[in-house]
């Protein structure tokens, strides 16, 4: 049966768009479906969190200053900022509608008339029905495609019983932080669910704006190293965050933030889904399937149907794992399906946090590392940081296997910066992070960082040649039987 289109997006998210521009420039025809406003909705949140956390690293300046003033001027300070005045001086309204500007300006690649110009059908309107012949309803319209691209990513909500499903495709535009952008005022405490790098990221820029906050999980950071999970906790503790892992006893009228993403924001048909069975950690007899499976060519239960983004894992994706995803179901979804997911050196920076690679289980854990693995990590105190009132120690992680890094963690300042140039180095041998050449191009603000790296790279250097190591004892025996042949 002839199709309409080559490739149909179910977008609604900034990889959905990305997908997009990508497959109309190998010349397909592609439409892109999005309920009205999501994209700007989800948008808008990305660049509020960016505004937060630039005035709160202002904050952290100002206070560090006061410290450096005349005792007068430092008392007048001291009383400006303390308490709840700081909230109340700032102008959280005219933040919210900076965020709204920066949302419809920003990315202007991947706005609606440059995908429209460059040929995509971009469609605003909700998804109606979804058939197994790959015919999509969308108002009065059908469209049928040979492809059909799943990314609408995650939105907080309860999980969907499988024997409701049907055809018919509702969607929902929650980001989840709904109660902060309609607040006048920034709200002077704040309850957190979630678990993600993006739920630290908000917890700690608002904590350091001077707002109470209370962080609900009790899977914080379940998917990241172990040792990087209480760091990143004692941190937050030590900046006056607190955690609760129900908060059964919050006021009735405090702000709730639900970043804890975990129903689909489209109800896909049941011919999308594998079995139960198939879905680890959920018992069977419970009727929740929180996100959807895939195969390493990013297909679903439907050979023809492909997915990317936080769709995949049923939390919050960085935007750089999403793309890569997203490319590789393009091409997979046109062409052939032979192009693998490689998930190896996608570099993951949010704020203080980074990640390059994958944490092997037994790091997420917490177990010793089995044969082959071997882990090198370096700290420092970052004393001399006169950003913060109180320094955040700078800490580098290594994990390896047979001498290839497999994963790289960083925590502190410019760890997002950093990130991006050593993520190259995954998969080569630790040794490749002393190339001072590669790595003379690092910001100001990431020199102390990368000297973290290198104190951590370093150590597998000086293990090979301590005492009872082959290569030691082979040395020695070498220097022995020269110095006898000199005699």
């Amino acid at each position: 049966m002839s199709a309409d289109y080559d490739l149909v997006i179910l977008g609604g998210t900034l990889e959905g768009r990305y997908a997009a521009a990508m497959a109309v420039s190998y010349g397909a025809r592609v439409a892109l479906i999005e309920s009205p406003g999501l994209f700007a909705q989800r948008q808008q949140a990305r660049y509020l969190l960016k505004g937060v956390q630039q005035l709160a690293e202002g904050r952290e300046r100002q206070r560090v200053s006061e410290w450096f003033l005349p005792a007068a001027t430092a008392n007048t300070a001291v009383k400006a900022t303390e308490g709840k005045a700081t909230l109340a001086e700032l102008d959280w309204s005219a933040l919210v509608r900076w965020s709204a500007i920066a949302a419809e300006t920003q990315c202007p690649q991947f706005s609606a008339e440059a995908l429209s110009a460059s040929g995509v059908d971009l469609i605003f309107a909700e998804p109606k029905q979804l058939s197994h012949e790959l015919i999509v309803t969308v108002a009065d319209r059908q469209l049928s495609t040979r492809a059909v691209l799943a990314a609408f990513g995650m939105v907080p909500g309860d999980f969907v019983d499988p024997d409701d499903l049907s055809d018919r495709l509702p969607m929902t535009a929650v980001t989840g932080l709904e109660p902060l952008i309609r607040a006048k005022q920034l709200p002077r405490e704040i309850y957190v669910w979630g678990h993600s790098l993006e739920t630290v990221a908000w917890a700690s820029a608002l904590n350091s704006l001077g707002v109470k906050v209370t962080l609900v999980t009790d899977r914080f950071l379940r998917q990241e190293d172990s040792e990087i999970r209480e760091r990143v906790r004692s941190q937050l503790i030590a900046a006056g965050v607190t955690f609760d892992r129900s908060a059964a006893l919050q006021p009735a009228e405090t702000c709730i933030l639900q970043l804890a993403r975990r129903k689909p924001a489209i109800v896909l048909p049941d011919f999308v889904y594998p079995p139960y069975s198939q879905y680890q950690g959920i018992d069977a007899r419970i009727p929740e399937r929180p996100y959807l499976l895939s195969n390493g060519h990013l297909q679903t239960a439907h050979p023809r149907v492909f997915a990317c983004g936080s769709l995949l894992r049923g939390n919050n994706t960085h935007f750089a794992v999403a793309r890569h995803e997203a490319a590789m179901a393009v091409w997979n979804a046109l062409f052939w399906p032979r192009k693998r997911v490689d998930y190896g050196a996608i570099a993951q920076g949010y704020s203080r946090i980074a990640i390059a690679g994958r944490a092997p289980k037994f790091a997420k854990i917490g177990h010793a590392p089995p044969k082959g693995y071997r882990i090198w990590s370096a700290a420092a105190p970052n004393s001399a940081d006169l950003q913060r009132v109180i320094p955040q120690p700078l800490y580098c992680k290594l994990i390896c296997k047979r001498d290839r890094l497999q994963s790289i963690h960083l925590l502190g300042d410019g760890a997002g910066e950093l990130i991006e140039p050593l993520a190259a180095a995954i998969g080569q041998p630790v040794t490749t992070l002393l190339d001072t050449a590669d790595y003379d191009t690092v910001s100001p603000m990431t020199e102390a960082l990368m000297d973290v790296v290198r104190t951590a790279a370093k150590q597998s250097v000086l293990t090979r040649w301590q005492p009872g190591h082959w290569r030691r004892d082979w040395a020695e025996n070498w220097f022995n039987w020269r110095r006898s042949r000199d005699r």
